[in-house]
């Protein structure tokens, strides 16, 4: 019987209320002041942010081979990792990546109650630079979608050299429609969307100017392109909510 993981995840920050303040982060960035409020803000942001994290976990816990590494790319203040931490029962090496150092000293506080059973590795570096070598799951969740598209591309190869055979990506990307209609609408949609979590009309706009030109999303065909050309021959869509969508990808 599959565990339900879905509201177990640690999240614990101030409230979100960066962008109903003056001044405001412009461009965004993942700063000290970002990382007090950043638990809050992505469970508000994202559609199904509890599910498709446990459904990380789901996956990760298939897939884990014994011995390997289980990396987190952006691992942000570490709620992925926490939770698999306490789900998977076999000691693991757990290595989050983040080019934050302020998330990943949060990361650090968070993931202290599981460092007993776990090895844990934090590592403040841009994860294009880094070797995934000897790792059977990566897990990358809304990273890719800030860097350039050369730097996505090099990245996903680096992790599909690093797995092992039978290792696993689990990858989830904010997207765009390619049809200017749909897009419209699914933008509309997202904006009820964090209306109804709390937030007000002027931060949603200025939240979105502030990530304007810093989180550019492809289409999913392009997503899956992207996917494809860096090695990954079997890729599967696992949860998808307008413009948010996760796959996973098989070596």
């Amino acid at each position: 019987m599959t565990e339900s993981l879905e509201t177990e995840l640690y999240l614990s920050s101030e409230k979100d209320e960066l962008f109903e303040k003056s001044p405001w982060p412009k461009p965004f960035t993942f700063n000290a002041e970002v990382v007090k409020v950043f638990d809050n803000m992505v469970s508000r942001s994202v559609p199904l942010y509890r599910e498709v994290v446990a459904g990380a976990v789901h996956w990760t816990r298939a897939y884990y081979q014994p011995k390997t590494r289980i990396i987190d790319v952006g691992c942000s203040t570490g709620t992925f990792l926490e939770l698999l931490g306490r789900f998977l029962k076999q000691p693991a090496i757990l290595v989050g990546i983040d080019n934050s150092q302020d998330m990943l000293d949060k990361a650090k506080e968070k993931l202290a109650q599981i460092q007993d059973l776990h090895q844990i590795e934090l590592i403040c570096e841009n994860a294009e630079n880094y070797s995934f070598e000897n790792s059977s799951v990566v897990v990358m969740n809304y990273t890719l979608q800030f860097l350039s598209l050369p730097q996505r591309q090099k990245l996903l190869q680096a992790i599909y050299q690093g797995l092992v055979p039978g290792g696993l990506l689990f990858i989830s990307e904010k997207i765009r429609s390619s049809c200017p209609q749909f897009q419209e609408q699914i933008a509309r949609h997202y904006e009820a969307f964090k209306a109804k979590n709390g937030y007000a009309q002027n931060e949603i706009e200025r939240k979105k100017e502030a990530l304007e030109n810093v989180l550019v999303p492809l289409t999913e065909i392009q997503q899956l392109q992207m996917l494809n050309d860096s090695g990954f021959q079997q890729v599967e869509s696992l949860i998808k909510f307008h413009n948010f969508i996760s796959f996973v990808a098989l070596k």
